[in-house]
């Protein structure tokens, strides 16, 4: 679930997203919040243009993803370490699982966040990022990390229901991820974490599983005449050479869990107000993708060049895959107009899957009367309408 816009305060402790995220969290679902970039105290500063914002979603969706997968709360799960190939390794059969066995990733943001959420690519696009890294890219770094922090957990829930019996009332409801920032959350809501000793101790085997990996990289790199077959000794020298400029990448993960996306905007910004956010009436020029390889500033961005492809995609994934925008009609920041407008657009389209909820009195913060209540309601409904959906072809919008 995205923040609001960092400069006026905006951060993942914002009390929209603890309504949402609570509400979610109620509901079944595993939810994750995070900071952008120079948000409450974050590394980095707030873009003029967003594009380092998408950057920092779609980023966050790839480790989500891979958590997900290497997640197992109920039983241990033999899982391969992650290795490193001369080349990527070619990609399993789709599972024949159909949609309604799919676990549901709903994407969402508040304000700043939903006008993110609607701006950044379709997952397929996303997922594409993370599926051979090279090794020290920033996808290969948050791929590791995803899975080392999974097994984490998972040893954290196994031994807590070991020791139920003994202290029934101990619960771990939350724990933070995250890279080299300031480890102090500003929040007052000890639930939400682990403690500072917990929190160093996953670090540490997180650094240690990047420095292993790393190190299985430069091993690999100096026996590279190894691999060539005895019968072609005489080409022994060209291939190593070629080897030697071939990038190592992470290995696919066989079977990755396959996921049902689905989006959820709350107050999202239409009109001027985007414009403003992302100084996007001025020219940009096309970039390289930045997960191509492992540089300086691929590990800061840590996402691809957002393109005029990429938009169009944005807005057509909404129509194809369940959505919910939730707008008040008292919006300060929106004309109410141009929210009705788009809303009207994206549900006329033919077979769209999109759907727009305008409630009464609500302003852009949700703090008149019980606009609030209102709100977590339909949160409420469209997450049991997710976790109940049995076919992708099923309904077209909340009921």
């Amino acid at each position: 679930m995205a923040h609001p816009y960092a400069p006026l305060g905006g951060c993942y402790d914002d009390p929209i997203v603890d309504i949402v995220a609570g509400t979610l969290l109620r509901h079944g679902f595993l939810v994750g919040t995070f900071n952008f970039r120079g948000a409450s105290g974050s590394a980095g500063r707030t873009s003029w243009t967003a594009k380092p914002e998408r950057s920092d979603y779609m980023s966050f969706i790839g480790f989500m993803v891979y958590y997900m997968h290497f997640l197992d709360p109920f039983g241990p799960r033999i899982s391969r370490s992650p290795s490193t190939a001369r080349a990527p390794s070619p990609p399993d059969a789709p599972p024949g699982s159909s949609p309604s066995d799919q676990p549901v990733l709903l994407l969402g943001g508040y304000s700043y966040g939903a006008m993110i959420t609607t701006q950044i690519p379709p997952i397929a696009h996303i997922l594409a990022q993370f599926k051979a890294p090279a090794v020290g890219s920033a996808a290969a770094d948050i791929r590791l990390r995803a899975q080392h922090l999974a097994e984490q957990q998972n040893v954290i829930l196994a031994s807590a229901r070991a020791a139920q019996s003994t202290s029934p009332r101990k619960k771990y409801l939350g724990m933070r991820v995250g890279g080299d920032e300031d480890t102090q959350r500003k929040s007052h809501d000890s639930r939400r974490s682990f403690s500072m000793d917990a929190e160093d101790k996953i670090r540490r085997g997180v650094n240690e599983l990047l420095a292993k990996t790393k190190r299985h990289h430069h091993h690999l790199h100096h026996r590279g005449g190894d691999v060539v077959p005895e019968e072609k000794e005489d080409a022994a020298p060209v291939a190593a050479s070629e080897q030697q400029n071939t990038p190592l990448v992470l290995d696919e993960v066989g079977g990755l869990t396959q996921v049902r996306p689905a989006y959820l905007l709350v107050s999202p910004l239409q009109g001027v107000i985007t414009h403003l956010a992302t100084m996007s009436f001025l020219p940009t020029s096309a970039g390289r993708g930045l997960f191509a390889k492992a540089s300086t500033r691929s590990r800061e961005q840590g996402a691809p060049t957002y393109t005029s492809d990429h938009r169009q995609l944005s807005e057509t994934k909404l129509v194809e895959n369940q959505t919910l925008a939730l707008f008040g009609d008292k919006d300060g920041f929106v004309p109410v107009a141009k929210l009705r407008n788009w809303v009207e657009r994206l549900e006329s389209v033919e077979r769209s899957r999109f759907h727009g909820v305008e409630v009464a009195t609500a302003g852009h913060f949700w703090t008149e009367g019980k606009v609030a209540s209102v709100l977590r309601d339909k949160v409420a409904e469209f997450a049991a309408l997710l976790v109940q959906q049995e076919s992708v072809d099923t309904s077209t919008g909340v009921p």
